[in-house]
């Protein structure tokens, strides 16, 4: 396919985003709506493949069900004229969280704080519906500009989420004893390869993609596969604030609750949610002061040159590097210029009772 190209005589592909092995993603216009959309487009060979089939459907189900402003919207599910299906889903102008951590390292805790409430808002609605995600990860959170301005972290590529069995659309994608998900990132029962996940899974990985983008570190590295596995199932991970002691205590025994190996004593969706409201209204006062020290808090990501990236497994690493925002403006901030005028309106008149007084001085004399 090409630039130029018509889709189903709607959908004018305008630039392609993103290549990997499983297919194509594409910046399009809906020209009977003059929408501008992305279109995620299959390999003919691996359309081919009933389990990659199956997991592309499984994707616009997943996030067709659960609509929230942190899940990418899938608009429509079609087939191009060679036979290759499609999703079309909003268009994203943002970076990956992942693109965004290597930049900044360490990230704002209030900021980061206030975009996972979102997100995880998002995933208590699915795990709501019986289905877990698996597969969260900083590549899977994309840090989007709304047409609002403000930022919304969302969650992309539900490919291998699970429907629980109850949901009326329950299918299983992979055998018992079957890894899925992305190693630094799994939960120990992952890591085990046990067919009983649940939305405890996905809370573990959210609690290390909070410590990762608050420390520049993971909670359990090894220097291979099967050693990284061992050790996220037998091994607890050290407490967030002895990688970064100035965490605010709240939300470090959040990210440890996250991380506990036995998945009972981890919080669901909805409490974490709770929790991460609670400990961002604590952390308000000192948002605002980050937020105003130009070296500090999050630089949010402007719209790139080039679109975001396609979330394609295989794909090769690569990211644009958008220049970032400064951040958002402390309260009270729009009265600078205000102010300004103020101290020069006082300047002035100072000044000129100064003049007064030496000028009948002058004339006393």
């Amino acid at each position: 396919m090409n630039p130029g190209d018509l889709i189903q005589s709607r959908y004018r592909l305008v630039r392609m985003l993103g290549s990997g092995a499983s297919g194509t993603v594409w910046a399009a216009k809906n020209e009977l709506i003059d929408r501008e959309v992305a279109l995620k487009i299959l390999h003919p060979d691996v359309a081919a493949d009933a389990v990659s089939l199956q997991r592309f459907f499984n994707e616009a189900k997943a996030s067709g069900r659960v609509r929230s402003p942190s899940i990418v919207e899938i608009i429509d599910l079609g087939q191009a004229e060679d036979g290759s299906p499609f999703l079309v889903f909003e268009l994203l102008h943002g970076e990956g969280l992942d693109a965004w951590i290597a930049r900044e390292r360490m990230l704002d805790p209030a900021m980061l704080t206030e975009l996972f409430v979102g997100v995880v808002r998002a995933l208590d609605s699915a795990h709501q519906q019986g289905i877990i995600h698996r597969d969260l990860k900083p590549a899977n959170l994309y840090a989007h500009r709304a047409a609002t301005g403000e930022p919304v972290l969302k969650i992309l590529d539900f490919g291998i989420s699970k429907m629980l069995e109850g949901n009326p659309e329950h299918l299983t994608l992979t055998r018992t004893g079957t890894v899925v998900g992305s190693p630094a990132y799994m939960s120990p029962e992952q890591a085990a390869g046990r067919d009983d996940i649940d939305g405890r899974a996905d809370v573990w990985s959210l609690g290390v993609v909070m410590h990762e983008a608050l420390t520049a570190t993971l909670p359990h590295e090894a220097p291979n596969y099967n050693a990284l596995m061992v050790r996220i199932m037998t091994r607890d991970a050290d407490p967030v604030a002895s990688r970064r002691p100035d965490l605010p205590p709240a939300l470090a025994s959040i990210i440890d609750d996250c991380l506990r190996r036995d998945r009972d004593r981890r919080p669901t969706a909805g409490v974490l949610a709770a929790r991460l409201e609670a400990a961002l209204h604590d952390m308000q006062p000192m948002r605002y002061a980050s937020q105003a020290n130009p070296h500090g808090g999050m630089r949010l990501p402007s719209v790139p040159q080039s679109m975001p990236r396609p979330n394609l497994p295989s794909a090769p690493a690569s990211h644009a590097s958008p220049s970032p925002m400064a951040p958002l403006a402390a309260p009270g901030s729009a009265s600078n210029g205000r102010g300004v005028l103020l101290l020069a309106a006082g300047v002035g008149v100072a000044l000129g009772m100064i003049a007064l007084f030496v000028l009948s001085r002058f004339l006393l004399h």
